[in-house]
């Protein structure tokens, strides 16, 4: 027998495109968020490095995030034509309320889905 659910999840789900450019890659509200995955369709993309960037407002210039040892907050691809892919967002991610995926890869472009966990 389960156990009942002592601590009640919330998740909201955010189509996100990831370009090459802060610019137009869409915004990410991390202020209630506890965790997040990227949701890969089976999909090819030139992407194999995702850069996060973030910011303390939802406009203005966004930042390349680094963890506390000085590496990049960025995430490793292996996009799968016949597997849905998914990668958690580093931690580094959360200790700001605005991130945005941007593509480390020269016209490598995707529309995705964000998981959220409150």
């Amino acid at each position: 027998m389960m156990s009942q659910v002592k601590i009640k999840r919330n998740f909201r789900f955010v189509s996100a495109t990831i370009t090459t450019a802060t610019s137009t890659s869409t915004t990410l509200r991390m202020e209630d968020m506890a965790g997040a995955v990227v949701e890969f369709g089976t999909i090819t993309t030139n992407a194999a490095t995702l850069q996060v960037w973030g910011n303390n407002t939802d406009t203005g210039t966004f930042a390349q995030l680094y963890g506390s040892d000085g590496s990049a907050a960025n995430i490793t691809l292996a996009p799968s034509t016949t597997n849905s892919t998914m990668y958690a967002l580093p931690d580094a991610a959360y200790a700001v309320p605005y991130v945005k995926l941007v593509a480390a890869t020269t016209n490598a472009t995707a529309t995705v889905t964000v998981v959220m966990k409150s």
